[in-house]
């Protein structure tokens, strides 16, 4: 069989010549500033106020992921049932979005990692000093968002989108808490056989 958009040059060029998709400065989004406000919050605050906005970010995911990744289950399984070979078409698709995925992976895990463990170096290093002073403190809140900010940057630069980002990375403690949730669970099951 032909592929015509191969063999037909005059489809081609005008396909690439009407066809542009530009994207904004991600810099100049508002997620992109909404993880620099959020993670000037978690290096300026107390070991306490961070674990309660992390509570929130797991909260937040919760709420989100929870319900429609039940839809989605729905969804799929209704499209699936009804339409068996759609099922190996859809397997397919998400294959192949996920090798994009891993590609981008551990850009995104690099900066997950520095989201939340400089500003937890930071409230340590506070805790041993005690009695630092404000500016002190400033300054590395400051230096820990501009860290941020370029790294962020070189996300953009490798085709990320500022509002996916913001998503991974605030889903990131939700996403380590569902990993150890399973263990737990399958641990009481156990126990709970070996008494009956």
């Amino acid at each position: 069989m032909k592929n015509f958009f191969e063999e037909s040059g005059f489809l081609k060029t005008t396909i690439q010549k009407n066809v542009t998709i530009e994207r904004k400065p991600q810099v100049n989004t508002i997620w992109h500033w909404v993880l620099l406000v959020l993670f000037g919050l978690l290096a300026y605050g107390s070991m306490t106020q961070q674990l309660l906005l992390i509570v929130v970010f797991v909260i937040i995911a919760a709420i989100v992921k929870g319900p429609l990744m039940l839809l989605w289950g729905a969804v799929y399984s209704a499209l699936i049932a009804f339409f068996p070979p759609l099922g190996l078409l859809l397997s397919l698709v998400f294959f192949l979005m996920n090798l994009g995925t891993i590609a981008k992976s551990w850009r995104i895990s690099i900066t997950s990692a520095y989201f939340y463990l400089v500003p937890l170096i930071g409230s340590i290093l506070r805790a041993i000093l005690k009695n630092e002073p404000s500016y002190a403190v400033l300054i590395f809140v400051s230096v820990s968002i501009l860290g941020l900010h370029f790294l962020l940057n070189w996300l953009y630069k490798n085709n990320s989108l500022s509002r996916t980002l913001t998503w991974s990375i605030i889903s990131v403690p939700y996403a380590l808490l569902i990993m150890l949730l399973p263990t737990r669970f399958h641990r009481v099951k156990s126990n709970r056989k070996l008494k009956f």
